[in-house]
């Protein structure tokens, strides 16, 4: 026979940090939780059956110690509703010493248990709890925590939640905010399935109280476990909704209106709706949160209150931003943009008011833009800084309906609002012309545009507003074609009034951005970018030079400028 060299073995061991594992954990399906292997009789009870199946497969000693002590206590029915705080004192007892093998025993009987007693176990309720939350900072195993979860579920399920107790509500979850931030992220995460499934079960007029409970720790430092809670009580399955999503989106937007920790409440209802519209496949499905939020938002922009009105309108820019407002229907886009012609343009709203245009504004299509994008452009002209701010960013953003609705307004307004906000304008125009959208402006504009120009920069002083409006100028410079005449005048002022000064225009360059080196610089730049035949006579070039060299030779900003007009000459 023929040697053949030895195979190594597959290796079929796959290692996976703490960390992963717990990725992997989740709490157990409600359709898990209360499948059973067997119908019992009247007579018996699904913990002593559970009782004797972990007989069969765990030898934790504290287990087995545990079963045989309730095993004669619980045969059936009658002796376990006898016999309950006997045996639950023992479940405490097994508690306590059980390791990671005994508690998926333990804490799976006490499921059992409580589905048999229900509410019978209000009294001990108090006392449960607390014994499970000492394991929640634990380095439990996947399955440890998995088990532990669902122990917790079954204990809202069967007791917290028919109490319909607020107070008992709050006082769990205050016990859960006092442990959480001891444990592991990916164990907060889990934790937070146990509440969401909680909020499913509560009835309505308690499940506001409890929205508004959860949604006030996020103050806290429990940002992520809130808005894990709110996301997995709303989601359900293939890319749905679940049915008590509006009956909690609606106290969670009040909430938000109201409370005084605005900043992280944003944060709250930003990161749940935008998991959500994630989780969703289209705008129906979304349906439930789209809905109330708007009808949320036609009630707030009625009131005299500007701050309710702000929020809201940050509230509704995050739905129609996300995923380009996909999830938002025409027939809701249309009915939001409606009311943007009422809503006052003020100092206190213009942030919110911009957001909300400009997302509403690109999440529709061409038949929205011909109904109300003239109006609602008209309305942000009326507050100038808004309407420049606002056909900016349509224009950054490559809105469709741009050219057709938002240029007639720039080519109207430009020359009126270059003498009222001239930094802005220009600063708008230079936005404008990069992205090539000034092009088809008629010679009246342009010759307009020429002669404000000319007359700001005849008597130009160098300043720091001065200095952003030469950079927004600059910018413009094709649309410009005097411009090198009034450049060279510039240059040539700045290099007399460094010719017989002693000080080192260094120190004026490390002060403001508004320094010589940067003026003589950007200008020779822009010159050496038109034809020579422009500024040919008017540019002495070697005296530049030698000024240049000698009082910004440590420049690059002023050489590279010079540079460029010797290689151009």
């Amino acid at each position: 026979m023929e040697d053949h060299p030895q195979q190594r073995p597959a290796k079929r061991f796959k290692h996976e940090s703490y960390k992963d594992t717990l990725k992997s954990v989740h709490l157990p399906s409600a359709l898990d939780q209360t499948k059973f292997d067997q119908e019992l009789t009247d007579t018996d009870s699904h913990f002593h059956e559970a009782l004797l199946h972990w007989q069969d497969l765990n030898l934790a000693p504290a287990f087995l110690k545990f079963a045989r002590d309730a095993d004669p206590l619980s045969a059936s029915m009658p002796l376990l509703l006898h016999n309950w705080k006997e045996i639950l004192e023992q479940w405490f007892e097994a508690l306590a010493k059980s390791d990671d093998e005994g508690l998926r025993a333990i804490l799976d009987l006490f499921q059992k248990l409580a589905h048999d007693l229900r509410t019978t176990l209000a009294p001990e309720y108090p006392r449960v709890l607390r014994r499970l939350l000492k394991l929640l900072p634990r380095s439990l195993s996947a399955e440890a925590l998995t088990a532990l979860l669902a122990t917790f579920s079954a204990l809202f399920k069967y007791v917290l939640v028919p109490s319909v107790d607020s107070e008992l509500l709050q006082q769990a979850w205050n016990a859960f905010c006092e442990v959480l931030p001891q444990c592991h992220p990916e164990v907060q995460r889990a934790t937070a399935e146990v509440w969401g499934a909680v909020l499913r079960r509560l009835k309505v007029a308690l499940r506001e109280d409890a929205v508004r409970v959860v949604a006030s720790s996020s103050t806290g430092g429990l940002g992520d476990v809130c808005a894990w809670t709110f996301v997995t009580a709303c989601k359900s399955v293939s890319q749905t909704l679940h049915t008590v999503t509006s009956s909690l989106v609606c106290p969670l937007l009040q909430f938000y209106l109201t409370c005084d920790a605005e900043e992280e409440a944003y944060t709250l209802i930003r990161r749940v709706f935008t998991a959500l519209i994630h989780h969703c496949k289209s705008a129906d499905q979304f349906s439930p949160v789209s809905e109330a939020i708007v009808d949320r938002f036609a009630e707030v922009v009625k009131s005299a209150d500007e701050e309710r009105v702000r929020r809201v309108l940050e509230a509704i820019s995050i739905v129609c931003s996300v995923r380009q407002g996909s999830r938002m229907s025409h027939k809701q886009l249309s009915a939001l943009l409606s009311e943007y012609p009422s809503i006052p343009t003020s100092e206190v709203l213009h942030s919110a008011l911009l957001k909300f245009a400009t997302s509403a504004l690109t999440a529709g299509d061409m038949s929205l833009w011909m109904a109300h994008a003239r109006k609602v452009l008209a309305h942000a002209w009326e507050r100038p800084l808004l309407g420049i701010e606002l056909t900016g960013a349509l224009s950054e953003l490559s809105w469709g309906g741009w050219k057709l609705v938002a240029l007639p307004y720039v080519s109207a307004n430009t020359h009126k609002l270059l003498e009222s906000h001239p930094r802005e304008t220009l600063e708008l125009l230079a936005a404008l012309h990069r992205e090539k959208r000034l092009g088809e402006m008629d010679v009246v504009w342009k010759q307009r545009l020429w002669t404000w120009v000319e007359k700001r920069l005849e008597g130009w002083e160098r300043s720091e507003e001065n200095a952003r409006v030469l950079a927004h100028v600059l910018a413009l410079a094709d649309l410009l074609p005097s411009l090198p005449k009034l450049l060279v005048n510039i240059i040539d002022r700045e290099l007399a009034l460094w010719e017989d000064s002693e000080h080192d225009p260094r120190a004026e360059y490390e002060a403001t951005y508004a320094n010589s080196a940067w003026v003589i610089g950007a200008c020779a730049q822009c010159i050496a970018e038109r034809p020579v035949k422009e500024w040919g006579s008017l540019v002495d070039l070697p005296r530049w030079a030698g000024r240049v060299v000698e009082k910004w030779g440590w420049s690059g900003t002023a050489l590279e400028g010079l540079a460029e007009l010797v290689r151009s000459r």
